[in-house]
Parts: structure tokens; sequence; C-alpha cells
């Protein structure tokens, strides 16, 4: 049993990682009764966070009035990853303005384990260097409205990554190319050439995500029919 004074929260964060983590598919009905007893939590702080969930787009009402799972779409991935183009963009531009000698030290550092992450083939381990990439760019910027919207819209970019086909060697080995371009871009105080190396950085992982959703969608239809 959930013992706190926020339940709500401690719902709130339980069921949306369940959602990321596929552990609710797409599309699955949610049943009240079977989440309270699970937790051990009463109906009013379960529909509290209910009702976050759906604020936030993680489920939707169905007409029937119950609340399912958000299904997933192209559309929807394409409308998150070209967002967060420009923000990540922009975050890069200003991390590269405050990048000092230690700054650029640390993110060699990070971009090395990501190529001999893809050399290797640990695509997981591009996928963890990359997050600690990105992570360090956030930090670095203190741009704090980029920060709050990059959180938001990686954990709906980490549902996606789950729900598709594992990435492709060859996708890492190009996103480790990425990295490499905007860490020396990073590394020169180029911070024009750094913003726009990580927009298409961004775009291109839009380009596999949508291929990875298409494929999910189809198995998905075949699996029904």
């Amino acid at each position: 049993m959930i013992k706190t004074m926020k339940t709500k929260d401690i719902l709130y964060q339980e069921l949306k990682q369940k959602i990321i983590n596929s552990d609710l598919e797409p599309n699955m009905p949610i049943v009240e009764d079977n989440i309270s007893k699970e937790f051990g939590v009463s109906r009013t702080p379960l529909r509290e966070a209910l009702q976050r969930l759906e604020l936030e787009d993680w489920l939707v009402k169905q007409r029937n009035g119950r609340l399912k799972v958000s299904p997933v779409s192209v559309n929807e991935v394409k409308e998150i990853f070209q967002v967060r183009s420009r923000i990540e963009g922009l975050v890069a531009t200003e991390a590269t303005k405050k990048a000092t000698s230690k700054d650029v030290e640390e993110l060699k550092r990070i971009t090395d384990l990501i190529t001999h992450a893809a050399d290797t083939d640990q695509r997981s381990e591009v996928v963890r260097f990359g997050s600690e990439f990105h992570n360090y760019l956030y930090e670095l910027s203190e741009h704090q409205t980029a920060k709050k919207l990059l959180g938001q819209l990686n954990d709906h970019i980490n549902r996606y990554r789950r729900i598709g086909p594992t990435k492709s060697s060859d996708r890492s080995k190009s996103a480790a190319n990425e990295h490499r371009q905007i860490f020396e871009f990073f590394a020169s105080g180029d911070h024009e050439n750094c913003g726009k190396s990580m927009e298409t950085h961004i775009n291109n992982s839009l380009n596999a995500a949508v291929n990875s959703i298409e494929s999910y969608l189809k198995l998905t239809k075949e699996n029904e029919e």
C-alpha cells in the first residue's frame, strides 16, 4: 500500500511510468477498481491522478466516458520531435556560449562513450550516453523553461522508444557521428552551427522514430486481423 501524504502524486508518477514502459499499452482501458486494488488506495486520489494524466494526454476519454491509454500516431511523434528540435537547438546554442574548458573536456568524455557504444553495437548504451550528452547541455544552458519543456517532451519520446522496434545499428552509428559533430562545434565555440547541428540530429532521429512507429502500427493492425 502507498503510504504518503501525496498519494495522488505517487499514483500519477507510477501510472505514467507504466504507460511509458508499455506496461499499460496504447488503447488499453483504465479500470479504476483494478488500479485501486493494485496500489491499495481509495478512489479520490486515484481519480485526481487520472485527471492529471488525462490533462497531459497520457489518457483519453472514450465515448462512453471511460478512460483509456492514449493511442500512438505518426502525426504525434512528428509534432513532438519538431518542437523538440527547435528547443534543443536553442539549448545547444546557449550551452556553447557558456562552455568552459572543463565543459569541453566532460562533453568529449561523453561523446567518446557514445562512439564506443556505437562501434561495439551496444544500442542501449548509445541511448543512455546520448541522454547524458543532452542532459549535460540542458544543465549548462541554464535555460529553465527549455529544461522544463524538454522534460515533458522526452517522457513522451521515451514511450515511443519502447513501443517501436529496437533501434538499428546503422542509426546508432549515425547518431554517434551526429553527436561528434555537435561536440566539435561546441568545442570550437561555434554556437550557431552547434545549434543547427543539434536541430539536424533531432530531425534525423524523427525519421527513425517515424519508421519505427509505422512498423509497430502495421504489426498491431495485422495482429488484430
